[in-house]
């Protein structure tokens, strides 16, 4: 890993960020999700340790398909739930709507460090796993959000779990977003939190800046051996830019 200082932000024309975790404090969420769900239908009570463990070994595993259809056949079957996996996508669907709707918002300073990525005409692109479901909610339902950011006016790309064939660490989008924009690995910079994500961009080529969140800790001496640059918040990377009079590098597309 190599201190922050040393990034060459003349080289740099795309800034790619992943959302869950990364740019909001929403991992905690799906692990209380889930835990619910096996409660009221397995009538057992799951460490939400235990229940982000489980996901995240899954997740791993499983990068075809549809995922979280096939995440919720695996809770019925390793839980012995009482409901079909129809039924519980829909459940984990409204039990996660009201709060992400009402309690989630961004994490400390990522709305300014976007709106000043966005002032230095710097190209903004969002590479998640979030179905465009959430991403509405985010956007347009959640009020707090809606005040710290006018989502659809940042992001002038926005690659969601409906856009692609297979899931992180496989950098398939990644590779899309190079592509978009006709651009090298050399000439982008990528936020993650998640090992996961950190791989995808290492798979594509890309250097990376691992963005500290808790729900990671497990994974995060690997995450300093592959990631090339962290912070532990956004106020970090924005006082390595306020030195820098940055000029107009990259025309949007």
């Amino acid at each position: 890993m190599k201190p922050l200082a040393t990034l060459d932000l003349d080289k740099k024309e795309v800034f790619i960020f992943d959302m869950d975790g990364t740019l909001i404090d929403s991992i905690g969420i799906w692990n209380y999700v889930d835990q619910k769900s096996i409660q009221k239908y397995g009538d057992k009570l799951v460490s939400l340790e235990e229940v982000q463990e489980e996901r995240d070994q899954f997740l791993l595993k499983n990068r075809h398909g549809e995922i979280y259809f096939d995440y919720c056949k695996y809770l019925i079957e390793k839980y012995h739930l009482k409901i079909n996996a129809e039924e519980l996508m829909h459940f984990r669907k409204i039990a996660s709507s009201e709060i992400l709707q009402e309690e989630l918002t961004y994490k400390e300073k990522a709305p300014e460090l976007l709106n000043h990525l966005q002032q230095k005409s710097y190209s903004i692109a969002l590479a998640t796993s979030t179905t465009q479901h959430q991403l509405e909610i985010y956007a347009t339902k959640n009020k707090r959000m809606q005040q710290a950011l006018s989502f659809y006016e940042t992001f002038d790309y926005i690659l969601r779990k409906e856009d692609v064939k297979k899931k992180k660490p496989d950098p398939e989008i990644y590779l899309k977003v190079l592509d978009h924009y006709q651009v090298s690995p050399e000439g982008c910079l990528v936020f993650e939190d998640s090992l996961q994500g950190i791989l995808a961009a290492k798979n594509a080529g890309i250097e990376t800046v691992n963005v500290y969140d808790k729900y990671s800790d497990k994974d995060r001496d690997t995450l300093e051996e592959l990631t090339d640059y962290k912070i532990d918040s956004y106020q970090e990377f924005i006082d390595y830019l306020e030195p820098r009079n940055q000029c107009k590098r990259y025309i949007k597309k």
